[in-house]
């Protein structure tokens, strides 16, 4: 009777023991089926976030490439509003107002007084001094003054002198004309060391002016011709 009572109590406790341990085991395969749910959960919401992370990402270059496409337009327009169609052999320089920009033009005035005829109606006062012949004359608003040396070893070459050439002028302005200025001055200077030719004129605001160094006077009364 004590045999079967033993018996008895320890299948009971074998029993409490496989009941305690598959109860242990099933909690603990619970607890890892939680975790493995828990960590596919951070997997996923950390995938999620990389892809949105990637999608702002992607939004941003986005944005980037437009301003760059927008500030390279704006930038073309600024180089295409700078674009100027200026001769390059005139120069332009604009003052406040008229008055200041006629005080440019030195050595204008009317010649009343006149001893030499250059032909074509219009007529010239010539001079000299040391070692100098001036000859000056106006066609219209224009005062057109012509320095030679009397010495003929320092003369341009194809011209017999102030005459000569003023002649030869006159006969070009015949046909060409030059731009109407509010005043203008065309200094030609005939010597073969330092030859130049220098047309400067006002027009309102702004003065104009061409500066050759050919002996020929022509290349730079051609220029102010053409941009009349």
């Amino acid at each position: 009777m004590s045999f079967r009572t033993t018996t008895a109590a320890l299948l009971i406790g074998s029993a409490l023991v496989l009941t305690a341990c598959s109860g242990d085991g099933n909690a603990s395969d619970q607890d890892e089926t939680n975790q493995s749910m828990d960590e596919n959960q951070t997997d996923t919401s950390k995938d999620m976030n990389e892809e949105n992370s990637s999608e702002d990402n992607s939004g941003e270059g986005m944005n980037a490439d437009d301003g760059s496409k927008e500030d390279a337009g704006d930038k073309s327009g600024e180089r295409d509003s700078d674009t100027s169609s200026e001769n390059e052999d005139i120069q332009q320089q604009d003052y406040n107002s008229p008055e200041e920009a006629a005080a440019q033009i030195e050595g204008y005035e009317k010649i009343d007084q006149t001893n030499i005829d250059l032909g074509h109606g219009i007529k010239g006062l010539q001079g000299g001094a040391a070692g100098h012949e001036y000859l000056y004359w106006n066609e219209g608003r224009w005062l057109i003054k012509v320095n030679f040396p009397t010495d003929p070893q320092y003369k341009i070459d194809g011209y017999d002198g102030a005459e000569d050439m003023a002649k030869k002028v006159v006969d070009y302005l015949e046909k060409n004309y030059l731009p109407a200025p509010d005043k203008g001055v065309i200094t030609i200077n005939g010597f073969k060391e330092h030859p130049e030719t220098v047309v400067k004129w006002q027009k309102g605001k702004t003065v104009y002016t061409i500066t050759s160094k050919e002996k020929e006077p022509f290349v730079a009364l051609k220029t102010a011709v053409e941009s009349s």
